[in-house]
C-alpha cells in the first residue's frame, strides 16, 4: 500500500474518531440530571420553605414541591427574578413588585414600585423587614407595607447576593465577583472580609457566627463571623443558598438543589 493511500486511511480514521467524540459530547451535554431545573437560563437565587423551593432565574421563577419536578411559578413575569426566604415565608421581587408566599400557590403583594437586584429577609415575625439592594443603597421594606430609610450599600460594583446578620444594630453581608463585604453599623462603613467571588451567602438562622458562602468552587463555611473560611463537602458551582427547619440547601449550575443537615457535610441531591 502506498504512503498516499495509508495517509488517506489514517485521515479517515481521525475524522471518524472526531465525529464519534463530538457525538458523545453532544449526548452528554444534553443529558439532564434527575431533578434538574428545566431550561438553560441563569440561576440567580434560591428560597426554601416547608412546602418546597423557589429558584429565581434570568427568565422568571421555577417552583418545586419535592426538588425533582419543577414548574414555572404562576403570575410571575418571565424576566430576571430574585427570591429570598426566612425559612417560613418566601419572597419574590419581579416587575417592581415584592410578593410573599407560604404555600407556593398564592403570592401576596407586599409592596409595589420596588426596584433592586438582590433581596434578603430579616428576622421572621408578624412584621419583618425585607432588604432590597438597589445600586449603591439598600432599601428597607416592612411586610406591613411601610418603608424605613435606606442605608448605604457595599462598594461591590455588581452585587450578586446579600444576607442579614441581624436587624438591630443592622449588620449585613453583600457579595459579588470582587468578594464579600460586611457592615455592622447600618452601612456607615463596609469592610471586605473575603476576596473570593461571592455568588450566594447565607447566615445560619440558629447561629449568626456561622456563614455559608456559595462560590464557583463550592460552598465555603465560616464559624467565626467571616474571619476564617474553609470548604465544605459541596464542591460545585453554587448560585443560591437557603435554610429551612434546621436544614441547608444549595442550588448549582448543573440546575440541581442539594441539601445538608449541617451545611457542611453530607450534601446530597434533593429527592422525593
Amino acid at each position: 500500500m502506498s504512503r498516499r493511500h495509508r495517509g488517506i486511511q489514517w485521515a479517515g480514521v481521525i475524522v471518524a474518531v472526531a465525529f464519534l467524540g463530538g457525538l458523545v459530547l453532544a449526548l452528554l451535554s444534553t443529558r439532564t440530571i434527575r431533578g434538574s431545573i428545566s431550561g438553560s437560563d441563569s440561576i440567580l437565587s434560591l428560597a426554601a420553605i416547608h412546602p418546597g423551593f423557589l429558584v429565581g432565574l434570568a427568565q422568571g421563577v421555577d417552583e418545586s414541591r419535592d426538588g425533582v419536578t419543577w414548574l414555572p411559578a404562576v403570575n410571575i413575569p418571565r424576566e430576571p427574578v430574585q427570591v429570598g426566604s426566612d425559612g417560613v415565608t418566601s419572597f419574590v421581587l419581579a416587575g417592581g413588585t415584592l410578593k410573599a408566599t407560604r404555600d407556593l400557590t398564592s403570592f401576596q403583594v407586599v409592596a409595589s414600585g420596588v426596584s433592586g437586584t438582590v433581596i434578603a429577609a430579616g428576622g421572621a415575625g408578624a412584621t419583618q423587614t425585607l432588604y432590597v439592594l438597589d445600586g449603591s443603597s439598600v432599601d428597607r421594606v416592612v411586610t406591613d407595607g411601610s418603608r424605613l430609610p435606606p442605608v448605604p450599600g457595599a462598594p461591590v460594583g455588581e452585587p450578586l447576593c446579600m444576607a442579614v446578620v441581624r436587624d438591630s444594630p443592622l449588620s449585613l453581608l453583600v457579595g459579588g465577583v470582587p468578594g464579600l463585604w460586611r457592615t455592622d453599623d447600618a452601612g456607615a462603613t463596609w469592610q471586605r472580609i473575603l476576596g473570593t467571588p461571592a455568588q450566594a451567602v447565607l447566615v445560619d438562622p440558629d447561629n449568626p457566627e456561622r456563614i455559608l458562602l456559595g462560590t464557583p468552587g463550592g460552598v465555603l463555611l465560616s464559624t467565626n463571623g467571616g474571619l476564617q473560611w474553609r470548604f465544605t463537602a459541596l464542591r460545585k458551582d453554587v448560585h443560591g443558598l437557603s435554610a429551612e427547619n434546621g436544614k441547608f440547601f444549595a442550588v448549582t449550575t448543573e440546575r440541581v438543589v442539594y441539601g445538608s443537615d449541617d451545611g457542611d457535610t453530607g450534601w446530597r441531591a434533593v429527592g422525593p
